[in-house]
């Protein structure tokens, strides 16, 4: 008998909340005994997020991966477009081994979420293309998309998209990110 199709969620708008549903997902995954695999795609291990913890708590079942190079055009981007665009690359043809893949008895994760994928499409160092060829790879996996701007055709094959929305934030105020709380 086959397999269900893994669920394809979407996180997108220009509302907080987007990392934090998906890491969200991951814990209720994690706490069900569930194989979860994260990829990031702008953020870098050297920016010690509070979530990059997690693999110390649910060691077996979670591995995270910071592939990123800043967010692309931002204060805090030190890299070339060509540079953002290897790096992209890079956590695209890992979301396709994770897929793949088969590690004794861990094998092929329940939960992928690739967190900021959308952003990589929008910024163009990936093709909608890219994306929905991996969705169409995810067999039972469930699969998370992340980002602020989420393309007609991926939405087509998602089966959840939630917009978050900003009302207010304490950035418009000038309040910087608080940790614990973003990030």
């Amino acid at each position: 008998m086959e397999k269900k199709k893994g669920l394809v969620y979407v996180f997108e708008g220009n509302g907080k909340g987007k990392t934090s549903a998906a890491l969200g997902v991951s814990v209720r995954m994690l706490l069900m005994e569930k194989g979860v695999e994260w990829i990031s795609w702008f953020k870098e291990e050297s920016w010690k997020s509070a979530e990059m913890r997690l693999p110390g708590v649910f060691k077996e079942n979670l591995k995270m991966h910071w592939m990123g190079k800043g967010f692309f055009g931002g204060p805090m981007d030190h890299d070339t477009p060509l540079g953002h665009k290897k790096a992209a690359m890079s956590a695209l043809l890992l979301a396709k081994e994770v897929l793949t893949k088969n590690e004794g008895n861990r094998g092929i994760p329940d939960l992928l979420v690739l967190d900021e994928v959308l952003r990589a499409v929008s910024d163009g160092v990936l093709k909608i293309e890219d994306i929905i060829e991996v969705v169409n790879m995810r067999g039972s996996t469930h699969i998370v998309l992340t980002g602020h701007t989420c393309p007609k055709e991926i939405m087509e094959v998602a089966d959840l998209v939630t917009e978050m929305k900003k009302i207010k934030h304490p950035f418009d105020k000038g309040v910087l990110a608080v940790p614990g709380l973003d990030f």
